[in-house]
């Protein structure tokens, strides 16, 4: 009688550890996971990716100030958080479409207004890079 009731216990114990199991991987597997940015590994990463030539002209403090007016540009169109900030991903929302142009203008007239003269190439391929290590981190979703 004893060794039934160890039995039973045994698997109670074990259907009850499966269901909280399987319904916390379920949980995990339908969430989406924050990517984590780090200013400093994105200004190594980008300057890395840079062709040559932009690699040439551009100080790595130029392009920090070209990924942090980015940033806040992609925050204003509602794509990014500071840290401690949500993005609001629920419920239907509009499509953002930031255009290559507009992107690169406002990013330098950032940059500008902070007295650093960069060209509008080496903006462009800056911001290509970004866009690339962001890809990189899971910080734009999956690949479509």
């Amino acid at each position: 009688m004893t060794v039934l009731f160890i039995l039973i216990g045994a698997v109670a114990v074990f259907v009850i550890a499966a269901l909280f199991v399987g319904s916390e991987v379920f949980k995990l597997g339908h969430q989406t996971v924050a990517a984590v940015f780090d200013l400093d590994e994105a200004v190594d990463a980008v300057g890395d990716h840079l062709p040559e030539d932009a690699q040439a002209r551009l100080t790595y403090a130029e392009v920090r100030a070209l990924i942090v007016a980015t940033l806040g540009y992609l925050r204003k169109k509602g794509l990014t958080a500071l840290p401690g900030e949500e993005v609001d991903l629920s419920g239907a929302r509009p499509e953002v479409v930031v255009a290559d142009d507009e992107a690169v203008a406002v990013v330098l007239g950032a940059v500008e207004a902070q007295g650093l003269d960069v060209s509008d190439q080496d903006a462009y391929e800056v911001l290509q890079a970004l866009l690339a290590h962001l890809q990189s981190i899971g910080a734009l979703g999956p690949p479509v």
